[in-house]
């Protein structure tokens, strides 16, 4: 199903609560399809780029790729630590694990891709030079020990990089400013279990005694197509949820289609990357 289908009203519009569990999402093909549009915006992997110069990741790296769903990046990571390094990636979809280790097989590079839970993971203290974690802690139920547990698995003089999304600076040009507000903000509430994160990660790494802690961001600009998906869906769910009437819901969905149809959509939201060394 296309991005396009999303927009015009099919049933392949993306929910980013179903990430909290899709191995029981209705669509995950729609899903694989969503990041692998989302991977590929300019500005995130400026972020994604940035995270790698940061923190040293190279050749004899030792690498651990926490929520690596289907190894998109842990695949590239793979590629860059060679010769002498090597690169494990773990997530808790059994699906993404799955589809990751055909991917990894097809392409004959070296990554060992498991099923684990970012909040217990299960490596010795001090097993990684580098460990990473992208759009992931926002759907944890304890975000924080999963942070404690990075700090832990990676060694001392080791580096860490978190990449999160701020949900409130989510953006969209619907030109009803009372609507855009309503929908932007019950997204904002509802949608991951913890959309404004970003905003203490720089404190909690500290606490952890994560030094020369640095903080980039981007304001990652959608492409069209995937901003029509996203935001359709969102309409749909403030909708849905009675935040906003049908009326309502009805006209965000038809105000996102002409715009999309017209090649005026415009959204995008923040993005933050930190980076620090441990110990």
């Amino acid at each position: 199903m296309s991005t396009t289908d999303s927009a015009d009203g099919a049933d392949g519009a993306i929910a980013l609560h179903d990430f909290t569990d899709l191995d029981h999402a209705a669509l995950p093909a729609t899903y694989v399809a969503a990041l692998e549009a989302f991977d590929r915006l300019p500005l995130l992997r400026e972020l994604k780029a940035l995270a790698i110069e940061r923190t040293g990741t190279g050749p004899g790296s030792r690498v651990l790729d926490v929520g690596c769903g289907f190894g998109l990046e842990t695949l590239r990571l793979a590629r860059r630590v060679q010769p002498g390094g090597a690169v494990t990636g773990v997530d808790l979809s059994a699906d993404f694990v799955a589809e990751g280790r055909r991917r990894v097989a097809a392409e004959g590079v070296p990554v060992e891709l498991l099923r684990a839970d970012a909040q217990h993971l299960p490596f010795a203290d001090a097993s990684f030079d580098v460990t990473r974690i992208e759009r992931v802690l926002i759907y944890l139920d304890d975000p924080w020990a999963a942070l404690r547990e990075i700090v832990r698995v990676t060694r001392p003089g080791g580096t860490v990089a978190i990449i999160a999304p701020d949900f409130d600076t989510n953006t969209v040009n619907v030109p009803d400013k009372v609507l855009a507000r309503a929908v932007l903000a019950h997204e904002c509430d509802t949608a991951v279990v913890h959309g404004l994160l970003a905003r203490d990660l720089r404190g909690h790494l500290l606490d952890l005694g994560v030094r020369d802690v640095r903080i980039a961001s981007r304001m990652v600009v959608f492409d069209p197509d995937l901003a029509a998906q996203y935001f359709t869906g969102i309409g749909r769910s403030a909708g849905a949820a009675g935040v906003i009437d049908q009326e309502a819901a009805t006209r965000w969905i038809t105000t996102i289609a002409e715009l999309h149809r017209t090649d005026r959509l415009f959204a995008a939201i923040g993005y933050y990357l930190f980076t620090g060394r441990v110990g």
